[in-house]
């Protein structure tokens, strides 16, 4: 492996070596407690690959260069805009049978708006054309392709095709980050293997960068490792942590210790679809008093994504962190699923590591990404 371990009495200490070292351009792995005090720091330099030969992603290693992204603005959930399609993309309706004559009709008036809209179909519309081809790759289902494509209609002959795909993102999604500094707790919720606890961490990570700190309440104590693992991020953002077991913890927590931090409760793998799931997340929310977040991988079964998200909705989230980005070609799946669902869109999460941060979910980043040959990280970490 190619990273530096680097050792201090206190976390500040070992990055002050790391930075005489490697410069600014040193990126923190991790952060342990050394086995003869103090603390122990893996980091590794920015543009290089973990291992030795490995080519990472965009010919820059897993820490490749990322392109500058334009900030878009971040809309408060009280401005969304209600769910525009509620049904499954994987169910089909049973056909409709249409009288005769009312089928003649019903054709002929499709056929006097397509010579008025200059668009008589698939073989006559080059932007369907297109985008069928680049976005159906990546797993985005015909109804969300078909939305984008009404959309980027109204903005054509303004600028690019990437910024003829932002628009009609901006249009047909919701996009909607969090504001980390706010008073109201976070809860994580999702699939084992989503990535909730590294999201924690890059939250924490993101409102530290800020001036601001996030305390962790972890849920997840039957996970090997999961509670050591919290603990490190914890150290190494010198932040407070505890782990629980039950809804009844958490509250004692908020009332004895009464943290003046904001708080971000990670929770164990959990399905929607099992009552004592849902008992225990609706008990654990109640508990915090927390706004729950989905967090859900990019790539998948899209009938299987849709799923879960429109069940992770039903009990009440309205926004979602989609997660590897750097480990997925087609990313349609989860996007897909949130436009059914109506989901907002928070952050995507295009590195394995913690230093990079979060990405604020933002229309021209998801355009770069849809329509790039090659997937590569294109974001700026938070």
């Amino acid at each position: 492996m190619s990273y530096q371990t680097f050792t201090g009495a206190n976390v500040d200490e070992a990055k002050r070596a790391m930075r005489r070292a490697m410069g600014p351009e040193g990126v923190v792995l991790s952060v342990k407690r050394a086995p003869g005090g103090g603390v122990e720091l893996r980091a590794v330099q920015k543009g290089q690959p973990l291992f030795k030969g490995e080519g990472g992603s965009g010919g820059g290693g897993l820490f490749g260069r990322k392109q500058p992204r334009e900030q878009a603005a971040a809309p408060s959930l009280g401005g969304l805009r209600e769910p525009r399609v509620t049904e499954e993309p994987t169910r089909k309706a049973e056909p409709e049978i249409v009288p005769e004559g009312r089928e003649n009709a019903m054709g002929a008036l499709r056929g006097d708006f397509s010579d008025k809209l200059n668009r008589g179909g698939r073989g006559g519309d080059p932007l369907q054309q297109r985008w069928e081809q680049k976005l159906g790759r990546h797993g985005l289902t015909p109804r969300l392709i078909r939305a984008l494509v009404d959309e980027g209609h109204e903005y054509a002959g303004r600028g690019d095709e990437v910024d003829q795909l932002a628009w009609a993102l901006s249009k047909t999604l919701r996009f909607a980050p969090l504001n980390i500094m706010r008073d109201v707790p976070i809860m994580l919720i999702g699939q084992t293997g989503a990535g909730k606890t590294s999201s924690a961490a890059k939250i924490a990570a993101s409102a530290a960068a800020q001036g601001g700190s996030l305390a962790f309440i972890s849920a997840d104590v039957g996970r090997a490792g999961a509670v050591e693992q919290m603990q490190t991020y914890a150290d190494a953002l010198d932040t407070r942590f505890w782990a629980v077991e039950e809804p009844r913890q958490v509250a004692q927590i908020m009332r004895q210790e009464r943290p003046g931090e904001g708080i971000i409760l990670d929770t164990p793998g959990v399905s929607p679809f099992a009552s004592a799931d849902v008992a225990a997340v609706r008990a654990f929310r109640e508990s915090l008093g927390a706004e729950m977040i989905l967090v859900i991988p990019a790539s998948g079964d899209v009938g299987e994504h849709a799923d879960w998200v429109s069940a992770f909705a039903d009990l009440g989230v309205r926004r979602c962190i989609i997660t590897k980005f750097d480990a997925s070609r087609r990313v349609g799946a989860a996007i897909s699923a949130c436009y059914q669902a109506g989901m907002a869109l928070a952050y995507f999460s295009e590195a394995p590591f913690i230093a990079d941060g979060l990405i604020d979910a933002a229309p021209e980043y998801l355009a770069r990404r849809l329509l790039i040959d090659v997937p590569a990280r294109l974001g700026q970490g938070r």
